[in-house]
């Protein structure tokens, strides 16, 4: 049955990856353009930028305030990137703690009609379930404090 099945299933399959390439492509190409066009946009901005400001304060200060303007936004986005890179990291931690549960508890399950059948097993099973679960609702849970919990600058007065 399933022999019949396999060239309706890799067609629909095959249907399905190809317009998810295709649509990925067009995607790519049309954020390409947009990017070409942004960077345009910039590079005539800062000229502006730079003319106006030379205008005011002379050429040597127009380039120091640009280029430390490009410095301190270039130190922004990396404070960014790592405040994103370690909120990543923490949502993977708890996803890995999660699947590990999942796993081990799935092993349980499926070593459960084994360990029920024997009785010499099932005698240790007993206590080992017992000091488990009574884990699972002796453990503190962790939590982040609120900001309503944090005193704020006008608290004291």
């Amino acid at each position: 049955m399933l022999k019949l099945l396999t060239p309706f299933l890799t067609s629909l399959a095959a249907g399905e990856v190809g317009l998810a390439i295709g649509k990925a492509k067009r995607s790519a190409i049309f954020m390409a353009i947009i990017a070409i066009l942004a960077a345009i946009g910039v590079f005539f901005l800062l000229i502006a930028a730079y003319i106006m400001l030379a205008e005011r304060h002379g050429e040597m200060r127009a380039s120091l305030i640009l280029a430390g303007c490009a410095f301190g936004m270039a130190i922004l986005v990396y404070v960014i990137m790592k405040i994103s890179v370690a909120m990543a990291r923490s949502r993977q931690r708890d996803r890995a703690k999660i699947e590990t549960s999942t796993l081990l508890t799935i092993a349980a399950l499926a070593a459960a009609p084994a360990v029920l059948r024997s009785r010499a097993l099932l005698m240790l099973a007993v206590p080992i379930v017992a000091f488990g679960g009574l884990s699972l609702l002796t453990r503190k849970k962790t939590r982040r404090p609120d900001k309503s919990d944090m005193p704020s600058a006008g608290d004291g007065i």
